[in-house]
């Protein structure tokens, strides 16, 4: 199969082209920072500010017969491990305070399955701050909570810079062998999974590139777990061609020739 395949490849230098397109792994980037940034925000915007309030209140708060929790609020769990809890709390924290109507909103993980039972709590140092026993309850599990999230906010950019460096990596590895008079080469595939392909050559040398998992490789029919691949003529890394010849510049005429002389 390789020497009909050899006289349909054009003795010519011919371009390669990664799988994944560089604008993907902007389009990635973008929105992995979108979402770390959001994690972020609804940390500063949900989480933080009760955390904080409710810190300094934790030792002195005191149950209140001046606020009550309205009617309304709700405790979702989610495995019986990690709830969110919104109610809205108004009244005063003493007869000389002010009024005040907020929602105290809380996030953390506990085993627990079954109701919760509410109450408003106060410090009448603090007029502003209302919250709930539950609140102050789960301080600890609440800032817990936060740091994971913020963990899991900081793990999107360190993934995402992984991956520009392995997709530039891989763009060098296909620029090294790209631009030359190619040659074909019979490889199979050692191993495959979402993101990367690992092809061998009759040598034994081993090539891990990275291929989308629904890429279709060029096939030998006669023979089952070979695949084509092309390396330069002058020696290389030998790169795997898809099933429509998208990755390397051939004209339709050319496609067409290749695509008969593996078939033929």
């Amino acid at each position: 199969m390789i020497e009909q395949v050899r006289a349909a490849l054009p003795r010519r230098p011919l371009h390669l082209k990664p799988y994944v397109a560089a604008w993907r792994g902007w389009l990635l980037m973008l929105l992995g920072l979108a979402a770390a940034g959001g994690i972020f925000a609804w940390i500063g915007i949900a989480l933080l500010p009760g955390i904080v309030s409710d810190y300094g209140i934790r030792d002195t708060a005191r149950p209140l017969v001046s606020a009550r929790v309205e009617p309304g609020g709700r405790c979702r769990s989610h495995y019986g491990l990690l709830h969110d809890c919104t109610v809205t709390l108004s009244g005063r924290v003493d007869a000389k305070s002010p009024p005040v109507r907020l929602e105290n909103s809380i996030l953390f993980f506990d085993f627990h399955v079954g109701d919760w039972s509410v109450q408003a709590m106060g410090d009448p140092a603090q007029p502003k701050w209302l919250t709930t026993d539950i609140a102050l309850d789960h301080i600890w599990n609440r800032v817990v909570t936060l740091v994971l999230f913020a963990g899991l906010g900081l793990l999107i950019p360190f993934g995402l810079v992984r991956f520009t460096i392995r997709q530039n990596r891989e763009r060098a590895r296909v620029a090294a062998i790209s631009g030359q008079v190619l040659e074909p080469v019979a490889l199979r595939v050692a191993g495959r999974d979402n993101t990367s392909t690992t092809v061998t050559d009759a040598e034994g040398h081993s090539y891990r590139w990275q291929l989308p998992g629904r890429t279709r490789l060029l096939v030998d029919p006669r023979q089952a777990g070979t695949v084509l691949g092309v390396r330069p003529a002058a020696g290389g890394e030998a790169y795997p061609i898809d099933e429509k010849l998208r990755v390397i510049d051939l004209t339709a005429q050319e496609r067409a020739a290749l695509k008969a002389a593996m078939q033929g």
